[in-house]
């Protein structure tokens, strides 16, 4: 195990290749986040690692404040071993809180901040949080269902800034925490229909993020900036643990939304290298005009991984065509980190690809049988390696079923050529992504069916020049009724919160259904593509 404060990195770091090569073979003998933290904190003291509202902490403040919520934690009855959840807006407060409760050696389990507080409700009751802390948003709703929860965020009030200033922010002294441990569980709205919490243990992570770092994405003093919501894996995944691994600064903004018409004037201010988006914000950057877009030095920016859904190549082709940076396609699932990188620096590199296998995954294409196809003929992606999720929690028998010949079985489909690069070509599931975020319809067709007006729903995903997908839901009334559009969109956000209500509720007489009855989702898709 590496002791706390006794730095494999070195005093003094060179930022070169060879340094960020060797920082990467010392990562891997971690035990846990924790001390990669004490550790950075040590080396990189002095050096910015958060900037918020143009207020920058160095990573020894940063580390000082996770050591005084560590003790707050403490104060609130919290132990080694428990589940933290947090429904919090994108914030230095999200990751103070986010490292407290991996340095007592929790298990931490964000919550996307758009979902309604009856889901969070139940999934928390599932998951038996020991605490659960948030935006004062959710704090109000999720007391009137009944939980006992602690608002440490609210617009215009430094809650959690406040409740731990009287703390010591000496090193917290941090247990022994097993690195195979469950550190992390996400929700997922899976593919399936029955969302999941995705467990991940720390030397998973560890792994993942050294095999990222090998493969050139990150070069030490770097900069990110953070746009994508730390409730989801990819804000973590992409531009959290690489910058702390790296030595590295994280310009840190609630949303994208935010910062959308200032865009390149923060990448030209901060000296930006990196920032992860996803499709449908791809969109909005160009469909918005820019208008002085060549006035601004971003020759820091090397490169921007757009990744959590469908990349097409036209769309690859003219956003680099439009801005002349390379859009590098990243590839992965919730399950398994990333698994594909799009190198926008590999002499072969070309758009429409998701690039070639990260070098601790393995990976096979099968047919609808689990036989191995040949090269250049698509099937169904599945991968092996030590970045894998551990497991679907309280779930063993979807966990099992998941993997085939040992693989776990992504869902996507597509094809790897003769030089090792692979291609994406579809969603085997009728997984909805709106805007990033992944939305089982049944879920929605299933809220639509509580109302005593409706005989049959289905819901699909619309194409939406800015979010990617809308989603649509197709309504047979019962005969003899009648029910408006506004009546049902109120009934979904009851149930479902803002973010899943259909944009758009189409009444028809009967759905397309195949001999066994089920519903031809493909058929509602066809109509929507015909009319684009």
């Amino acid at each position: 195990m590496v002791q706390t404060g006794i730095s494999l990195w070195g005093t003094r770091p060179k930022y070169s290749k060879w340094m960020l090569m060797k920082i990467v073979k010392n990562i891997e003998e971690y035990d846990n986040f924790s001390e990669i933290l004490s550790d950075a904190a040590n080396v990189f003291a002095g050096k910015v690692f958060i900037v918020e509202n143009k207020k920058e902490y160095s990573y020894e403040q940063f580390n000082r404040l996770v050591n005084r919520c560590s003790r707050m934690l403490e104060s609130d009855g919290v132990c080694k071993g428990d589940i933290i959840s947090i429904v919090l807006k994108n914030s230095l407060d999200y990751l103070i809180i986010y490292f407290a409760a991996l340095r007592m050696g929790c298990t931490i389990n964000p919550f996307p901040f758009h979902l309604g507080s009856e889901e969070i409700k139940e999934k928390i009751d599932f998951i038996g949080s020991r605490a659960v802390y948030t935006h004062a948003q959710h704090a109000d709703k999720l007391k009137q269902e009944g939980l006992d929860v602690q608002a440490i965020q609210s617009d215009g009030k430094m809650i959690l800034e406040n409740r731990i200033k009287n703390f010591s922010d000496d090193e917290y002294p941090s247990e022994d925490i097993d690195p195979d441990a469950t550190a992390f569980m996400y929700y997922s709205s899976g593919t399936t229909g029955s969302p999941k919490i995705i467990e991940y243990s720390t030397r998973s992570e560890i792994l993942a993020m050294a095999s990222l770092l090998r493969s050139a994405f990150i070069e030490p003093g770097s900069c990110h900036l953070c746009v994508l919501p730390l409730g989801h894996t990819a804000a973590i995944r992409y531009s959290i643990w690489p910058c702390l691994l790296s030595g590295s600064k994280v310009v840190l903004y609630e949303s994208f939304w935010k910062t959308r018409a200032d865009l390149w004037n923060i990448v030209q201010e901060h000296k930006v290298t990196f920032f992860e988006i996803v499709p449908s914000i791809l969109i909005a950057i160009l469909n918005t005009s820019y208008e002085n877009f060549n006035k601004y030095d971003i020759s820091s920016l090397k490169f921007i991984g757009c990744g959590s859904a469908y990349l097409s190549k036209s769309l690859q082709d003219k956003f680099e065509e439009k801005f002349n940076i390379p859009l590098a396609n990243m590839y992965g699932l919730s399950e398994t980190g990333a698994t594909h990188f799009d190198n926008p620096f590999e002499p072969d590199r070309q758009t429409g690809t998701i690039g070639k296998l990260i070098d601790i995954m393995d990976i096979r294409v099968f047919d609808e049988a689990g036989r191995e196809v040949e090269t250049g003929q698509s099937g169904e992606f599945a991968v092996k390696g030590p970045s894998l999720l551990k497991g679907y929690y309280e779930n063993t028998a979807q966990y099992e079923q998941s993997f085939k010949n040992g693989y776990f079985l992504t869902g996507d489909l597509g094809y790897m050529d003769e030089k090792g690069i692979f291609y994406y070509a579809d969603r085997k599931k009728d997984l909805i992504i709106k805007g990033g975020v992944n939305i089982v319809p049944s879920q929605i067709d299933e809220t639509l069916l509580l109302h005593e007006y409706v005989q049959d729903a289905a819901t699909i995903g619309k194409p939406d020049m800015f979010l990617g997908e809308v989603i649509k839901s197709y309504v047979v009334l019962k005969g003899g009724l009648a029910v408006g559009v506004k009546e049902l969109k109120a009934h979904c956000r009851e149930h479902l919160g803002d973010f899943k209500v259909p944009s758009e509720i189409e009444f028809v007489r009967e759905l397309p259904k195949g001999p066994s009855g089920k519903v031809l989702r493909r058929k509602l898709r066809e109509k929507e593509f015909t009319r684009v």
